[in-house]
């Protein structure tokens, strides 16, 4: 049930606190709370930047990544890429999250597949090699609809030396309107 509503809550939080022309350093610290309050433990490495693309908007910022519960060998683990720009009244920022069934299986599975069932994974019986996508924020297009992965998905996600690269991935939302994502991501 927290894998389902943290990503809603954590974009909630992000909305409220990109409105009073916060510094992205606030925006991180709202993120790394409402984390910890849903159960998650956030953190970045100084120095990792990653970029993403989508509708010809292409965006670089800092990689952070989540683990879902204490024992971070067994916990979901999560990459983010969160992109601020705009101000109060004309907000505009991007995220994307990536999703996996714990970090081994980010780093050395070979055979990646996105998952169909939303932005986050399921709690029970996880299935190594899928992955949770999603893309989200305010402004460029996005709406206010998470895309996630569907069964209408295609694309591809690679891990190689700790770099996840996403290739023409196409998200979904739930009106069926898409968006094909590209992405390298270090973590």
């Amino acid at each position: 049930m927290k894998q389902a509503i943290f990503p809603a809550l954590i974009f909630s939080m992000l909305l409220w606190s990109c409105s009073g022309g916060n510094t992205e350093k606030k925006e991180t610290n709202t993120v790394n709370k409402v984390a910890a309050a849903a159960g998650a433990e956030s953190g970045s490495e100084a120095g990792k930047t990653g970029s993403f693309s989508f509708d010809g908007k292409e965006v670089a910022a800092e990689v952070t990544t989540q683990y879902f519960g204490s024992d971070k060998v067994k916990s979901n683990f999560s990459v983010l890429c969160q992109h601020n720009e705009g101000g109060a009244t004309n907000p505009d920022f991007q995220l994307l999250q990536v999703t996996f069934v714990n970090e081994q299986d980010a780093a050395t599975n070979p055979a990646l597949k996105i998952y169909d069932g939303g932005s986050s994974l399921p709690m029970t019986e996880p299935e190594p090699g899928i992955v949770a996508v999603a893309l989200s924020g305010v402004g460029s297009g996005l709406g206010s609809k998470q895309f996630t992965g569907n069964e209408k998905s295609t694309g591809s996600i690679t891990v190689k030396n700790r770099t996840m690269e996403l290739k023409d991935l196409v998200l979904f939302n739930e009106d069926g309107e898409k968006k094909t994502v590209n992405a390298v991501l270090p973590f």
